[in-house]
C-alpha cells in the first residue's frame, strides 16, 4: 500500500514539473506573437510606411514638398540632382601616372585653394612606383559626384571637423624582425693546441683584453720534450759548425770524404732545426733568430719560458715554472666573454676554453618578407630598435643573401654597426626598419580623413567658396594615393595638395551620404 501511494506522489510531483517547464518554455513564443501583434497594428494605421530620414534627423519642418531624398537637401537647391545650379568643371578622367581620377597634379586648377596651389617637391609617380601601394578602380565613378549640405550648421551637427592638407617628413619604411650578433670575424674561440693541465689563469669572464695579451697558461709534457729536442738540435748545430770550420782550415790535408761528411752533418742538423723551429711556430711560438749563439746555459734558460714575458714568468708562483708551459693568448682586442677552465683542470689539444668577443664590432642580422624581397638593395639605410628599450641604432645593409632562408622564406640581411659605447648586447632582438624612401616634404593628412570602398580610397574635400553667403556648401570626392605612414598621419602621394581643406573626424558620415546616394533608388524621388 505504501509503494503505491509514494509512486502517486511522485506521478504528480512529476506532472506538476512537467507543466511548469511547458509554461516558461512558451513565454518566448507569446512575447514573439505579443510584438507581431504590435508591428501589424502599427502598420495598419501608419499605411506600412518607414519613417523618413528627415523625421529622423529632427528637420520634417523643412522637408514638407521641396526634398530631395537621395541627397538630404531642398529639391530646389541640390546641385547634384539638378547640376544646372552649379555645373561641375571638366572631367579629366583617370590619371595613369598617379592612379586617381581628376589628377590635381596634372590639374592643379581643380585644387579648392583660394591660394594658387603648391605643387609637390619630388617626383609623386617614382614614390608611387616604390613599392606596391593600394590601387584604386579606373572605372569608379564615385569621384564625380559631390556631398552637399544645406548649410554650414547642418555639417557642424552631423559632427563634421575638417583640417588642412599640410607638409611633413615622411619615409617608407620595410620592417623586418632583427637581431644582433657579434661579428664573427671578431669572435675568438681559444683551445690548447696540445693536451696538458691547466697551469695559471690570468683572466676571468668580462675582462677586456688586449692583442696577444695571455689568458692563461697550459702545462704540456709534449712542450718539454719539443723544446729538448730543440735545445738538442741547437747545440748540435753549434759542434757541428764549429767541425766544419775546423775541416775547413785544413782540407788540404784530409781526405775530401771526411770534409764532405762534415758539411753532410751540418746540413742535417740545420734541416732538423728548421724543422723543430716550425714545431714551434705552429704552435703559436716566436722563435728569436739568434738561439744557436748562446752556449747551452743561457740556451736552456731562454727556452725555458719561451713565448712568455719576463714580467709574466717572474710573477709565476715557484711550482708552476717549468719548461711545459704554453701560453694561451688573445687574439685580438676586445672582452673575455667565456672561460671554462680554472687551474688544475685537464684539457684536450683542441678543446674550447675560451672565448674573446670583440663587442665594438656587431652585426644585424634582418629577416625581410619575401614580398618585400625586391625592394631591397645594399647600401639602404637600416634604424633598429632593441625589444629592451635601448636605444635607436643606425647602419646600412652591406650584405643581401642570395637565396631565400627554405623554413622561413625570409630574406637574411645584413648590416654592420659600430657599437663604440658596448651599449648593444649580442643576441638582442628587435625591430628593423629599412628606409627605402625620406622626403622632407611629403603631403599629409590625418589618417581619419582617409575613407575607403572595395574600389578606391577617397578624401573629402571642401569647396573653396563654403564661407561665401550664395554659395552651395559641399564637399568634392577625391581619390586618392596612399604613401606611408607615420603616427596618426598618412602620406597622400596624388589626390589633393597643400592648402586644401578636408573632413576629418564625420569623414565616414560623408562616405555613408555619398554611398546612400548613389544606390540606384532614383534621384529627387518622393519622400
Amino acid at each position: 500500500m505504501s509503494i503505491t501511494t509514494t509512486q502517486h506522489s511522485l506521478e504528480t510531483v512529476s506532472y506538476k514539473h512537467s507543466l511548469r517547464k511547458a509554461f516558461f518554455q512558451a513565454i518566448p513564443n507569446v512575447l514573439i506573437f505579443t510584438m507581431l501583434g504590435g508591428v501589424m497594428f502599427w502598420g495598419h494605421h501608419t499605411g506600412w510606411k518607414m519613417p523618413k530620414v528627415s523625421e529622423i534627423l529632427g528637420t520634417s519642418q523643412n522637408i514638407s514638398g521641396d526634398w530631395c531624398a537621395s541627397h538630404l537637401v531642398p529639391e530646389s537647391q541640390c546641385i547634384e540632382c539638378q547640376p544646372a545650379l552649379l555645373p561641375k568643371d571638366k572631367d579629366f578622367g583617370f590619371c595613369n601616372d598617379h592612379g586617381v581620377a581628376e589628377c590635381v597634379l596634372h590639374h592643379p586648377e581643380l585644387a579648392q585653394t583660394n591660394e594658387p596651389p603648391q605643387l609637390p617637391k619630388f617626383d609623386t609617380a617614382q614614390a608611387i612606383a616604390l613599392v606596391n601601394r593600394p590601387e584604386n578602380n579606373s572605372r569608379d565613378t564615385l569621384y564625380a559626384h559631390r556631398v552637399q549640405f544645406t548649410s554650414i550648421e547642418s555639417a557642424n551637427k552631423a559632427g563634421i571637423t575638417v583640417d588642412i592638407v599640410g607638409e611633413s617628413a615622411m619615409t617608407d619604411v620595410i620592417t623586418a624582425n632583427g637581431e644582433l650578433k657579434f661579428n664573427p670575424n671578431y669572435v675568438g674561440v681559444l683551445s690548447s693546441k696540445v693536451a696538458g693541465t691547466v697551469a695559471f689563469v690570468f683572466k676571468t669572464v668580462g675582462d677586456d683584453v688586449k692583442k696577444n695579451e695571455i689568458l692563461a697558461l697550459i702545462d704540456s709534457s709534449q712542450i718539454g720534450l719539443l723544446k729538448s729536442e730543440l735545445m738538442q738540435h741547437l747545440v748540435q748545430l753549434q759542434l757541428r759548425k764549429k767541425t766544419v770550420e775546423r775541416l775547413q782550415a785544413i782540407v788540404a790535408t784530409i781526405p775530401g770524404k771526411n770534409f764532405a761528411e762534415a758539411e753532410t752533418a751540418l746540413r742535417e742538423t740545420e734541416v732538423a732545426l728548421i724543422s723543430s723551429r716550425q714545431v714551434f711556430e705552429n704552435l703559436g711560438f716566436e722563435i728569436p733568430g739568434n738561439l744557436d749563439a748562446n752556449d747551452p746555459q743561457q740556451l736552456a734558460e731562454q727556452l725555458r719560458f719561451l713565448g712568455i714575458p719576463k714580467d709574466v714568468a717572474d710573477s709565476l708562483p715557484t711550482e708552476i715554472r717549468t719548461t711545459n708551459l704554453i701560453p694561451l693568448r688573445a687574439p685580438f682586442d676586445g672582452v673575455l666573454t667565456s672561460m671554462d677552465i680554472v687551474a688544475g683542470n685537464v684539457v684536450e689539444a683542441s678543446k674550447p676554453l675560451c672565448t674573446v668577443s670583440d663587442p665594438s664590432k656587431i652585426w644585424l642580422i634582418l629577416s625581410v618578407r619575401q614580398e618585400d624581397a625586391k625592394n631591397i638593395r645594399l647600401n639602404l639605410p637600416v634604424l633598429f630598435s632593441p625589444d629592451n628599450g635601448g636605444q635607436t641604432i643606425n647602419g646600412k645593409i652591406s650584405w643581401v643573401n642570395p637565396s631565400l632562408d627554405p623554413q622561413t622564406r625570409t630574406l637574411q640581411v645584413r648590416a654592420e654597426l659600430t657599437n663604440p659605447e658596448k651599449q648593444l648586447f649580442n643576441n638582442t632582438y628587435g625591430s628593423g626598419q629599412i628606409i627605402l624612401r625620406e622626403e622632407p616634404h611629403a603631403i599629409i593628412v590625418p589618417q581619419d580623413a582617409v575613407q575607403a570602398t572595395p574600389d578606391a580610397h577617397y578624401v573629402f574635400v571642401r569647396d573653396k567658396r563654403w564661407f561665401e553667403d550664395d554659395s552651395y556648401k559641399f564637399f568634392h570626392v577625391r581619390q586618392i594615393r596612399l604613401g606611408a605612414k607615420k603616427g596618426r598621419n598618412v602620406e597622400i602621394l596624388a589626390g589633393v595638395l597643400p592648402g586644401e581643406i578636408i573632413a576629418v573626424k564625420g569623414s565616414n558620415v560623408l562616405l555613408a551620404h555619398l554611398l546612400r546616394g548613389n544606390l540606384g533608388a532614383g534621384c529627387c524621388a518622393e519622400d
